[in-house]
């Protein structure tokens, strides 16, 4: 691959020896300039696409980050770590789409612009305030049923007492607190609907918004069960409405929207996701062991039942062996009982001790093949899916690049900061050699893929041009240098040198003109 000098020195043989030394030097100098000037252009573009390339085409939409210089207030944009994401399409001119991954949706949503205050604070805000206000419910549903189960242990134990005001609370008390909670349901609901409109149960990113016309179902049942359905009955008892209560335990699913909107939940946002893209391994493995329990199940029953109908056996064990194995439902479900609980002696004693010890043949060959064998393979199969789920979840590989990335710009600030003696928010040359000579520093960026044998040739590259490296360039300068050099830089090198040697060349043809047109004047 050719150098800058050896380009220089290819193109200053173009000039010829026997032009007046004046005219020599005019050239000389001329054909350096315009080569500098060409080289300058070739390494900024070279230093931009490293720049984009250096973490790769994820975007993120808080990409800025803010670093300290000194004692100012320096902006300072890693281009190198994160970029910042580009407006394009409104929202609403967007055609509907079918549900996207949250990678489709992250890509979607930095194209587009973004919503307007209202309407953020309705997709992100409410939603955690709401999921708040669901975990307040529900506080107050437990605290409800256990009231009610104290009240009835003290009508069964008194019943003549009045437990309509049994303990701290009453039952109007919890009456107003349920009212109160289904106007405050009604309220979000009908904000969204009014914010958001066609949003609302289509989102041109996210497809058919099924929580949000969940919430209006619930809703409708709330409203059915307060206010409805006392006046058809002409009663509020608990007794009439507890069926259409446990619906509104489902109202817990609307917690999912914290679990989507707060970053804290990101770990339990993981472990959803992986549990639902492994359905289909937990879905076969369940099949492979429903069809062993189906057969053993079968096979027991019907060993079993001349000993059941045997009028001259023991009546008790006849009757407990019909308990566990009378039929082929009796026996499928003590199979399951067997496999999964872990209690297996309970159900297996006592027809090996009472009916036959030969029955222990059966038994152990079941325990020893599906209960220690394929439940462990299965558990090791469904785990390895779920590894490699949440391994090849391009959303994951994207939160975990940019928490790496912030961290390893957090370490690279606090070695700028050590490494600048006198805190004027840059380091000289000097500064620079000696943070980078200490075996600390060398080891900590050895931890960080990052290698460097000599100090000064770094701190050139570094530099801008002014003899100082502030923090953004010590940073983004460091991150483009973790690493070995990838295929993909060596081939942009490759073809900007030759870009850079067909210039030179088009250079050289020119100053041979030049020449002749010279040659000629004389």
């Amino acid at each position: 691959m050719p150098t800058p000098s050896s380009v220089k020195e290819q193109a200053l043989t173009f000039l010829e020896p026997s032009l007046p030394k004046e005219q020599e030097a005019v050239s000389q100098e001329w054909l350096l300039e315009v080569l500098d000037r060409k080289f300058q252009e070739q390494e900024e573009a070279l230093s931009g696409m490293l720049e984009r390339k250096s973490f790769g085409s994820f975007r993120y939409s808080d990409s800025k980050l803010t670093l300290p210089r000194g004692g100012s207030n320096e902006r300072c944009e890693l281009k190198s770590i994160l970029e910042e994401p580009k407006s394009g399409e409104e929202a609403a001119a967007a055609p509907p789409r079918k549900r996207s991954t949250r990678l489709g949706v992250t890509v979607m949503s930095e194209k587009f612009q973004p919503d307007p205050p209202l309407k953020s604070f309705v997709k992100g805000p409410l939603d955690v305030c709401m999921g708040l206000v669901v975990f307040v419910n529900l506080g107050f549903m437990i605290m409800m049923t256990q009231w009610q189960g104290a009240r009835a242990d003290a009508s069964l134990a008194d019943p003549t007492l009045d437990t309509s005001a049994f303990g701290l609370f009453s039952e109007q008390f919890f009456e107003t607190a349920e009212l109160v909670f289904f106007s405050m349901y009604l309220l979000d609901v009908l904000v969204r609907i009014v914010v958001l409109r066609k949003e609302w149960y289509m989102d041109p990113r996210e497809g058919l918004c099924y929580l949000n016309i969940f919430d209006a179902c619930v809703v409708c049942v709330n409203a059915f069960e307060l206010i409805l359905l006392p006046v058809i009955l002409n009663s509020t008892q608990d007794s009439q409405t507890n069926s259409i209560r446990l619906i509104k335990l489902m109202r817990i699913v609307r917690t999912l929207r914290i679990v989507k909107t707060v970053t804290a939940f990101r770990q339990l946002r993981l472990l959803v996701g992986t549990c639902l893209a492994s359905i289909g391994a937990l879905f076969w493995s369940m099949v492979l062991l429903m069809v062993l329990k189906v057969g053993f199940a079968l096979i027991i029953c019907q060993a079993l039942q001349s000993y059941i109908l045997d009028p001259g056996q023991d009546p008790d064990t006849r009757a407990l062996v019909n308990q566990l194995y009378g039929s082929f439902l009796k026996s499928l479900y003590t199979m399951f009982e067997l496999t999964h609980s872990g209690s297996w002696p309970a159900v297996v004693r006592p027809v090996v001790e009472r009916v036959s010890s030969w029955y222990a043949v059966l038994f152990l060959s079941y325990i020893t093949l599906v209960v220690f064998a394929v439940i462990r393979i299965v558990t090791a199969l469904f785990l390895k899916e779920t590894l490699a789920s949440a391994a090849n979840d391009a959303d994951l590989v994207m939160e975990e690049n940019k928490i790496a990335a912030l961290q390893a710009q957090k370490k690279l600030e606090e070695l700028f900061h050590a490494a600048d003696d006198d805190g004027d928010g840059n380091l000289s040359p000097a500064e620079f050699t000696e943070a980078l000579s200490l075996p600390s520093v060398q080891s900590f960026l050895q931890l960080m893929d990052v290698s460097i044998r000599d100090c000064r040739p770094l701190f050139d590259i570094l530099d801008d041009g002014d003899g100082q490296i502030t923090i953004s360039e010590f940073c983004r300068g460091l991150m483009q240098l973790k690493g070995q050099a990838r295929a993909l830089d060596l081939v942009v090198l490759q073809r900007e040198n030759a870009k850079l040697l067909r210039t030179c060349n088009a250079i050289g043809r020119h100053l041979a003109e030049l020449r002749a047109d010279i040659a000629k004047l004389s």
